[in-house]
């Protein structure tokens, strides 16, 4: 069977493989398909279409999140983890603390160091994380609106590296 298709703007709309092509139609290989490119001569593989290429760039912006939701915050000259696990178990040190204001622990901060950390600055800590981790998701909501709007140009100017907390 051959495969004959239809070009529309440099790219591959339509095939056919009926063995009697319709008018405007030319021969091309077996695996070309809609989407690939044709120069006029020469078939190239296909360009991601602009829901793909959002797709992609959302993905990228969720790994960049993540880096900086689990990169780590200093809070008053301590360095704080901010992994899924140190913000669990800060969150349960908070809710004792709520709960009991004599309250006091030995953490391992982010250097391997033990302090003591009184009631009130356990609050103080998880209240700095948790605004931490939220501006890194209040980020990546703001360049999320920017990349499902964008077209084609703006996608690829976006900046996912910048204005994000540290």
């Amino acid at each position: 069977m051959t495969n004959h298709v239809l070009i529309s703007g440099g790219v591959v709309v339509q095939c056919d493989r009926s063995g009697t092509p319709p008018q405007g139609f030319i021969p091309a290989p077996e695996n070309i398909v809609p989407g690939y490119r044709y120069s006029g001569s020469a078939f190239s593989l296909p360009v991601d279409t602009l829901a793909v290429r959002r797709e992609k760039k959302l993905a990228q912006l969720a790994a960049r999140r993540w880096r900086a939701e689990t990169g780590g915050v200093t809070v008053d000259g301590v360095a704080m983890a901010t992994d899924r696990d140190t913000t669990a178990m800060l969150t349960a040190a908070f809710v004792t603390a709520n709960a009991d204001p004599n309250y006091s622990i030995r953490w391992k901060v982010q250097n391997g160091v033990f302090a003591t950390v009184s009631a009130p600055q356990i609050i103080a800590l998880a209240t700095a994380v948790r605004d931490h981790v939220q501006a890194c998701f209040d980020r990546e909501d703001e360049l999320t609106a920017a990349i499902v709007t964008a077209n084609s140009a703006a996608l690829d100017a976006l900046d996912l590296e910048s204005g994000w907390p540290s």
